[in-house]
């Protein structure tokens, strides 16, 4: 059996009791030549052209309850206006999305997150670019595609400590308990703040990125096929 990432090696093997050693992990790669730091003017280009913030967070995923934004837009609501940034939600509509919805009407939140619906793929570098920061709040995640491809582009990213998706960041980023509220408030009023944690972890991020790619992937694959 092939799994894109020990937490899913692992899934496999709690789940069906498919021995360990029968599971070979070839976990994702992103491509590099879309995937990086791009040129600030392409970046003020694109913001004016959408009309975004020009300091704002991101996540991009379907509206669906595993992704846990439920959780994050209660830690929003707890952040002083004066500590917070506008929120993006980029991502189209899975199922049992209304609550989210619902959550954003109920904290009066409509101001200050956006929803921006599916995002188109060939502009995905540039949303990971011109964000401050990526949340990924997911409860679950067979690997967390979109936490590496912010990191490929040099985005600090806060995610949850859940499935797959602490092996994904390494030592960049915040892992953060995903229901606990408190902490993800914690953890935006910080990243709001603090320059010099963005530009590390940015910087750090770029070099976990260096453990994922395609060639690496199809070597796995091969190898697995071999044995």
């Amino acid at each position: 059996v092939m799994a894109i990432s020990e937490s899913t090696a692992r899934d496999i093997h709690e789940s069906l009791g498919i021995p360990r050693e029968k599971i070979d992990v070839a976990a994702c790669g992103y491509d590099q030549e879309r995937f990086m730091p791009l040129a600030q003017a392409d970046i003020a280009a694109f913001k004016q052209r959408m009309g975004l913030p020009e300091r704002f967070w991101l996540f991009v995923g379907t509206l669906e309850p595993r992704k846990n934004l439920i959780t994050l837009i209660e830690a929003y609501a707890r952040l002083p206006v004066h500590e917070r940034l506008p929120l993006i939600i980029g991502g189209g509509k899975g199922w049992l999305y209304d609550e989210i919805f619902a959550a954003v009407t109920r904290h009066q939140l409509g101001e200050s997150i956006r929803f921006a619906g599916f995002l188109n793929a060939d502009d995905l570098p540039l949303w990971y670019n011109s964000a401050e920061v990526f949340v990924y709040p997911s409860i679950f995640e067979g690997f967390g595609l979109p936490v590496l491809e912010a990191m490929a582009c040099g985005t600090p990213v806060i995610v949850s400590d859940a499935s797959s998706l602490p092996e994904v960041v390494g030592e960049s980023g915040l892992k953060i308990p995903a229901r606990d509220i408190d902490a993800w408030a914690d953890a935006l009023r910080m990243a709001y703040s603090d320059v010099s944690w963005r530009e590390s972890t940015g910087q750090h991020g770029l070099i976990e990125t260096r453990r994922y790619n395609w060639a690496l992937t199809a070597q796995t694959v091969t190898n697995t096929y071999r044995q």
